[in-house]
């Protein structure tokens, strides 16, 4: 399993305020991301079967995702730090697998919460920001651990 915490901290090291401390990550991808690739690999009506039993209903809720805070989150496959006192982006290397270029950082007290719902092969995934917004995700569940970073935001 990849160690997103470790990776992002050696990333992070030179953008890290004395005594900050990366305590958890995770990597992110745009909702769709597996079903597409699923899709692509079985193809036809049996792809689109499974990737709907994999994916869930997709629906967002009704969030608003495409103004504020939400709206300034990466479209495209990316790591996400949690520390005691911000939350850093970064870009995602596809070929090396690590956290790449920092690319922007909010104060921990924007996050409100994370919602995860599991699914087979990925877990939705919910940034909840104080100014209402919300960023919605999906977290493959290979080689990584979105349960821990939901965890270390919600305080269980």
């Amino acid at each position: 399993m990849a160690t997103w915490t470790k990776k992002i901290s050696k990333a992070a090291e030179e953008h890290l305020q004395a005594g900050e401390a990366v305590v958890a990550g995770v990597f992110l991808q745009p909702p769709g991301t597996m079903g597409q690739a699923v899709g692509r690999g079985v193809g036809g009506l049996i792809g689109k079967a499974v990737v709907a039993k994999m994916q869930g209903s997709g629906d967002d809720g009704g969030l608003v995702t495409d103004s504020g805070t939400a709206a300034t989150f990466p479209k495209e496959p990316t790591v996400i730090g949690l520390t005691d006192q911000r939350l850093l982006v970064f870009g995602y290397g596809a070929i090396g697998g690590k956290p790449k270029g920092l690319l922007r950082t909010l104060p921990v007290s924007d996050l409100v919460s994370v919602t995860l719902e599991k699914q087979k092969a990925t877990s939705s995934f919910v940034l909840h920001f104080n100014d209402g917004t919300s960023a919605v995700f999906e977290a493959p569940r290979m080689a990584n651990d979105p349960e821990a970073f939901a965890a270390a935001v919600n305080g269980g």
